[in-house]
């Protein structure tokens, strides 16, 4: 009759082994997941950005292009604070200002993501900052004759 207690008492251990076994790797795949999925919506959201603030560096560029150019003519986009949770930062690097080709560049802080959006061409100079996300002033300085990108 003691051989049938151990025989009761092991099976339940195992099925609860088991059980927990595949709770925990169920847990682990979904969290992989959910971090692999927010790391494409961050890079998703920093590319539409990007390029929204790329066209509009060019729009300002035009600036200087009229015969009635203002000293400084300036347009302000709302851009999102945070995507999907985390702080980005926009920066200007020039590749090759001589042509007018320059990178946007945008940092997710919190997650480690990057990406780079070219700005085509840029008739006058595009000056190299770093600056938060958020809402964004584009100016066109006609003293410099350069597009400027800061924080409003």
């Amino acid at each position: 009759m003691d051989d049938r207690a151990v025989s009761t008492a092991i099976s339940y251990v195992l099925v609860v082994s088991l059980a927990l076994v595949l709770t925990t790797g169920l847990v682990l795949g979904t969290e992989s997941l959910i971090e692999n999925q927010r790391e494409d919506t961050v890079r998703q959201q920093l590319e539409v950005v990007g390029q929204q603030l790329a066209g509009t560096a060019m729009t300002v560029d035009r600036f200087n292009e009229t015969e009635a150019v203002p000293e400084n003519a300036s347009v302000t986009r709302q851009f999102p604070g945070r995507v999907a949770g985390s702080q980005y930062q926009v920066g200007v690097l020039a590749d090759d200002p001589d042509s007018g080709r320059y990178t946007i560049y945008l940092d997710a802080v919190d997650i480690g993501v990057n990406v780079t959006v070219p700005v085509r061409q840029v008739d006058s100079g595009l000056r190299t900052v770093r600056v938060n996300g958020g809402t964004l002033e584009i100016e066109y300085v006609h003293a410099s004759k350069e597009v400027v990108i800061r924080h409003a």
